[in-house]
């Protein structure tokens, strides 16, 4: 008998072969999610209380929306490395999957709608040096990012802040360059060295946070921790079952673990399971045919609504919520087709300088990883 022993049970291998998902789907309705739960953030409650908070669960809407970005995105990005092998390419890759349309977000924040909505003087608004610092400082990825623009949705009901979603920007950055790094010293193509490796890695933002490398705020810890199971879920596809047993199993043991310290853990855990469930067993794919707008909703969905928040202070969140979704839903239709697809078609790259510079820093094809390693 070979190394290879076939799965019987139905495991993310089965649904990496499949070649259909449903993660566009997911990220939609992710994007949805911290809509809804941002809602909650900035404008006065009334009305129905926050789904998730009300029903016991461990943390809010908006807080599982990015763990679930977050765990895709560390099975998605880990896989691609894997699959091109050779950093430089990656790297070209998820810089045109996250920079123009982030930079056309902080840039038009700051010098479109900015300027309609200060309370300042369009010349004095424009000449602030807070406002030519926002898109700049913002694009650094730093973790001193700018909330504010002079006189912007200062009257707003809970905060002035233009664009709360931005502060998770930082964290992926981060986690494409531990791909990038781990891939590229080839230890993401031995199974037992990169288990050892993230395993130690989430140990220590566990006991020594504040001496984790390229993690340099405690706020990115648990969004970094669901990457790195992501991460290490597609490592080991092969092993992972997908089941929804398996989500109802995880879901039920978290409730019985309500007020513990064992429940946020569990609860990663959980989260993963649906993740890996609703993108490869839920039988409809018709979601595909559409773009991929989540991007472009996550980034305009916290200036959507604050403009609503501005224009109606006093409605509930849920009614905010209801009316900036389809705003957030225009402006990701608009990014993807204006800006991301765009930039996307561009992924080849000039391949003479991948090959010319990419060949030094190759890692062993994805298919030389043994199930033993």
């Amino acid at each position: 008998m070979g190394r290879e022993v076939k799965a019987r049970f139905f495991s993310l291998a089965d649904g990496l072969a499949q070649r259909k998902d449903n993660f566009l789907l997911l990220r939609f309705l992710a994007a949805a999610l911290v809509i809804y739960g941002h809602a909650y953030a900035m404008m006065v409650e009334k009305g129905p209380p926050e789904l998730f908070t009300s029903l016991g669960w461990p943390t809010y809407s908006g807080s599982i929306a990015v763990d679930l970005f977050f765990a895709t995105s560390g099975f998605l990005v880990t896989g691609s490395f894997l699959r091109r092998r050779n950093v430089l390419v990656f790297l070209w890759a998820r810089a045109l999957r996250l920079l123009p349309a982030y930079a056309a977000c902080v840039v038009l924040s700051a010098f479109v709608l900015g300027a309609i909505y200060t309370q300042l003087p369009l010349p004095d608004y424009l000449h602030r040096p807070e406002t030519r610092a926002y898109p700049w400082v913002n694009l650094h990825f730093g973790v001193d990012l700018r909330w504010e623009l002079p006189g912007v949705f200062t009257n707003n009901p809970r905060r002035a802040t233009v664009n709360g979603s931005l502060w998770t920007l930082p964290a992926e950055v981060r986690m494409y360059l531990w791909v990038a790094i781990l891939g590229t010293l080839g230890i993401l193509t031995r199974r037992a060295y990169a288990t050892i490796m993230i395993v130690a890695l989430l140990v220590a933002g566990w006991l020594l946070p504040d001496y984790l490398p390229l993690v340099p705020f405690d706020g990115f810890l648990h969004i970094c921790a669901m990457f790195a199971l992501g991460s290490l879920a597609y490592i080991w596809r092969d092993r992972i079952p997908v089941h929804g047993g398996l989500v109802v199993a995880l879901a039920f043991v978290c409730w019985l673990s309500s007020g513990t310290q064992i429940q946020p853990p569990l609860f990663a855990l959980a989260e993963l399971a649906f993740t890996f469930w609703f993108a490869y067993r839920l039988p409809w794919h018709g979601f595909n045919c559409v773009g991929d707008y989540s991007y472009g909703m996550y980034l305009w969905g916290f200036p959507c609504q604050q403009i609503v928040a501005h224009h109606l202070p006093d409605i509930s969140p849920l009614t905010n919520a209801a009316l900036s979704l389809p705003l957030a839903v225009l402006f990701g239709v608009v990014s993807w087709y204006a800006i991301e697809k765009p930039a996307l078609s561009l992924k080849s790259g000039p391949r003479s300088l991948w090959d010319r510079f990419g060949s030094r820093v190759r890692t062993r094809p994805d298919s030389a990883m043994r199930p033993a390693d």
